[in-house]
């Protein structure tokens, strides 16, 4: 998963993605559980597994990852992503940055 291929979701409480191949150690989801988004559709959820986001500075493994084929946007869920570590996290109107707390080193820069 690329960093600039995920949208940061503060309303998103799993990460998602449309496309399998991005996921490791996949396995078929068993669960009743469907994704519902924002214009009120539930979708499908298909698989679950890891993945890894790569960034310049950093490369983050996020776990539990949902395959939900007809999402059209793979989603990062911000909930999740701030208990992978501790660090800075910074919304503007038109981006998103994710600092290392300790070094304040970027480790993530999004934006539209």
């Amino acid at each position: 998963m690329n960093s600039m291929d995920s949208f940061p979701d503060t309303d998103a409480n799993q990460h998602v993605t449309h496309d399998l191949v991005t996921l490791t150690g996949s396995k078929p989801y068993l669960g009743n559980d469907h994704l519902h988004v924002g214009d009120g559709k539930c979708l499908s959820i298909s698989n679950i597994g890891h993945t890894t986001l790569y960034t310049p500075k950093h490369i983050f493994t996020l776990f539990n990852v949902l395959h939900v084929p007809h999402i059209t946007k793979p989603l990062l869920s911000i909930q999740t992503f701030i208990v992978i570590i501790m660090f800075i996290l910074i919304f503007t109107r038109l981006c998103f940055f994710v600092m290392d707390f300790n070094t304040k080193t970027m480790l993530l820069f999004w934006s539209e």
